[in-house]
C-alpha cells in the first residue's frame, strides 16, 4: 500500500495527529530534563508509569489511566514528600526504578496478563489511539505550551542561574516539583505512543539534538519541537512504508536525526576553524 493511500485511513490519520502532538509539545520537557540533569528522576518516573500500566493491565483498567496514576505517585514521592521527609531524590529514584520493575513483572505473572498485552505496554500503540487518547494528548500539549509561555523567564532562570532565581524570589522548589510532575505526565502519555522502552525517543532525544547547537532556551525549545515532529511523524511514515514496528521506527528516526545533526555540526565547526 502506498503512503498516499494510508493518508485516507482514519486509523492512520489519528496516529499521525497523535505523533505530531506528542513530537511538537511533549518533547519540550526534554529540554528541562537534559538541562537540569533530571536523568535519574526521569528513569524513576518512567518505571512508576510502567508499574501503573501493569496495575491497569492486571485489573482491566485503561492503560493510560494506570500510567498517569503511577506518575502522580512518583511525582509526590520525588517532590514534596522527598523534601518534607529529607529523602535524597537520587537515592529514592534508584529504589523506585528497581522496585517498580520487579513489582510490575510480579503483577504480570500473578494476574496472568497475556504476553501480547505486556508487549504492547513496552512498545506502544500509536496506531491504536482513539479520540479520547487524542484529547488527552491535545490537552496536555496545550498545558505544556502554556507553562513555557507563562513561566518562560522563571524556567530560564531555574535552568541556567538558580542563585539569581532565588535572589529574585522565584520559588525554585515549587517550580521544580511542577516541572517534574508535568514531565511525568508527558512520560505517561508518551508510553501510549511509543511504549515504555522508547519514551526517550519523544521526551529526550529531540532535546539532545536541539541543545547540541542551540543558543539559549528559546532556540532550544523551537528546534526541540521541530525535531520532535520530524522524528515522530517521520518514524510513523517509515513504519508504514517499510512495514516496521511504529515505536521502534520513531526511535530509530530520532537517533538518526541526532547523529546527522551532530555530524553536520562537527563538519561545520571544522570548516569554520580552518
Amino acid at each position: 500500500m502506498k503512503i498516499v493511500e494510508f493518508l485516507r485511513i482514519p486509523l492512520f490519520q489519528r496516529a499521525m495527529l497523535g505523533a505530531f502532538l506528542a513530537g511538537s509539545t511533549l518533547s519540550l520537557l526534554g529540554v528541562v530534563v537534559v538541562t537540569a540533569n533530571l536523568t535519574t528522576i526521569r528513569f524513576a518516573l518512567m518505571h512508576l508509569a510502567l508499574l501503573g500500566g501493569a496495575v491497569a493491565l492486571a485489573f482491566k483498567l485503561p492503560l493510560l489511566a494506570g500510567a498517569l496514576g503511577g506518575i502522580m505517585v512518583a511525582s509526590l514521592i520525588l517532590g514534596p514528600w522527598a523534601e518534607r521527609f529529607k529523602i535524597d531524590p537520587g537515592m529514592m529514584s534508584a529504589y523506585l526504578m528497581t522496585g517498580s520493575l520487579g513489582f510490575a513483572f510480579i503483577l504480570f505473572y500473578r494476574a496472568g496478563v497475556p504476553a501480547m498485552e505486556v508487549f504492547s505496554l513496552f512498545t506502544g500503540g500509536l496506531l491504536l489511539l482513539n479520540l479520547n487518547d487524542l484529547f488527552v494528548l491535545l490537552f496536555l500539549g496545550v498545558v505544556v505550551l502554556f507553562v513555557f509561555w507563562a513561566f518562560y523567564y522563571e524556567i530560564e532562570l531555574f535552568l541556567y542561574d538558580q542563585e539569581m532565581a532565588e535572589a529574585l524570589g522565584v520559588p525554585i522548589r515549587l517550580l521544580q516539583t511542577g516541572l517534574i510532575f508535568l514531565t511525568g505526565l508527558a512520560i505517561g502519555v508518551a508510553m501510549r505512543v511509543v511504549g515504555a522502552l522508547m519514551v526517550d525517543a519523544i521526551i529526550v532525544i529531540p532535546a539532545l539534538t536541539a541543545l547540541s547547537f542551540a543558543r539559549g532556551l528559546k532556540e532550544g525549545l523551537i528546534f526541540t519541537s521541530l525535531f520532535g515532529v520530524i522524528a515522530s511523524v517521520g518514524g510513523l511514515f517509515l513504519s508504514m512504508g517499510a512495514d516496521l514496528p511504529v515505536g521502534a521506527s520513531i526511535t530509530v528516526s530520532a537517533v538518526a536525526l541526532l547523529a546527522i545533526v551532530n555530524l553536520l555540526k562537527n563538519k561545520f565547526n571544522f570548516r569554520r576553524r580552518s
